[in-house]
Order: structure tokens, then C-alpha cells, then sequence
């Protein structure tokens, strides 16, 4: 099953670009998952097991190397075609 997901990383740390951008950079590092960002957020799709799986991968590498982070999920068992940029329903 595909499904998409948006994600922000909230460090609360002065030192936030660098977390925020490692979990990004891990995010990328599956092929089988799109994965586009912007200013606000990071939106993947893939199939489920391989989003769970680089979700996971990506927040134990960052909360292990910081002391305090928030992270909000929405997640939607849809293709949602976010690749486009825009959304038209």
C-alpha cells in the first residue's frame, strides 16, 4: 500500500538547521520513496514498510544526537501526488 506523509522536525535547540536538515538527508537516501521539501515541511510517499522504515532510520539518528526535539506525522493511506507541488481536488 502507497501512502503519503508529511513531516516537521521542531528541535528545540538554537542549533536546529542541522538536525532538521540530517533527518532530510536521510529521508532522501531511500530510492524507492519520494520525497519532496519545502520551507514549512518534508511530504514523502512510498510504500508503507519503506516510509515506517526511513521515518524510523531518520528520528534515531537525530534524537540520539540531541537533547530535545518535537516531531509531528500526518500520514494519509493515499497517492497523493506531491511530486506536482500543488494539490487540485
Amino acid at each position: 500500500m502507497i501512502i503519503t506523509v508529511e513531516i516537521s522536525h521542531y528541535p528545540l535547540n538554537q542549533e536546529y538547521e542541522t538536525s532538521i536538515l540530517s533527518l532530510i538527508d536521510t529521508l532522501k537516501t531511500n530510492p524507492r520513496l519520494i520525497v519532496v521539501s519545502n520551507a514549512m515541511s518534508t511530504q514523502l510517499k512510498g510504500e508503507v514498510e519503506e516510509v515506517f522504515h526511513s521515518i524510523k532510520k531518520g528520528l534515531l539518528d537525530v534524537y540520539q544526537n540531541q537533547e530535545l526535539s518535537s516531531t509531528v506525522l500526518k500520514i494519509i493511506n493515499k497517492d497523493l501526488p506531491i511530486e506536482n507541488g500543488i494539490l487540485n481536488f
